[in-house]
């Protein structure tokens, strides 16, 4: 499974990023299964079944992506988008119409240098880029300090609440379907009639074996029944 896992690990952690993403994995995972099917089917022989209880310790591996992926994406849209900048800005700075007139000038920083001109005449320039470095007025450093705290809060609140979502997702929705239950149910029943018919008899392959073309009857025989 380990391609599988990465694969979705980039894919939850950065989907932000490129939201185009999850489709390009439906394609490349689409090509993927049917180049493995034409592969089991005409080029390798049939792999043997073995009964799996799960994917065991994969699936604690899948919890802790998950769990590292909700982090990572409220991470990537408190500090790099610019909802919460432009939220701050219109309640805190521009209250009087709430717009973002001068939104980028205020988020602008700016550095002063000296330079020559072709006289030889020395001038001060400013360069302006997107960050804020340089020692900033009481009103600034109000208002980057709220920002902070806003993006924190944003984290917390984010990631606690898509796993709340996920927990009350898990209670509502059972991991194994109806079917499975009742297969599971009717093979555990055939198995102690079984046991109890031949307590005596020594268990080898060839009497687990017809216990399973048992059950597999059984199960059809029921489907048969359901479907009349």
């Amino acid at each position: 499974y380990i391609n599988n896992i990465i694969q979705l690990g980039f894919l939850t952690m950065f989907v932000t990023a490129l939201p185009i993403a999850p489709l390009l994995c439906v394609f490349v995972n689409f090509w993927l299964l049917r180049n493995d099917a034409t592969r089991y089917i005409k080029r390798v022989r049939r792999p043997v079944g073995h009964r799996s209880n799960g994917i065991g310790s994969w699936m604690n591996i899948l919890e802790f992506l998950c769990r590292v992926a909700i982090l990572v994406n409220a991470v990537l849209i408190a500090f790099t988008f610019d909802y919460l900048p432009n939220l701050l800005y219109q309640t805190t700075v521009n209250t009087e119409n709430n717009t973002l007139g001068g939104y980028v000038d205020f988020m602008l920083a700016s550095y002063t240098y000296k330079s020559t001109d072709t006289d030889g005449n020395t001038i001060n320039k400013t360069c302006r880029y997107w960050s804020y470095i340089q020692p900033a007025s009481d009103e600034n450093s109000k208002f980057w300090l709220q920002l902070m705290v806003i993006r924190m809060l944003f984290v917390f609140l984010y990631q606690n609440i898509i796993w709340l979502v996920i927990r009350v997702i898990e209670l509502l929705i059972d991991s194994t379907p109806k079917t499975v239950k009742e297969r599971m149910a009717l093979e555990e029943k055939l198995a102690d009639e079984w046991l109890t018919d031949s307590e005596d008899e020594e268990v080898d392959d060839k009497t687990l074996e017809k216990l399973r073309q048992r059950i597999a009857s059984k199960v059809s025989e029921q489907r048969k029944d359901k479907d009349t």
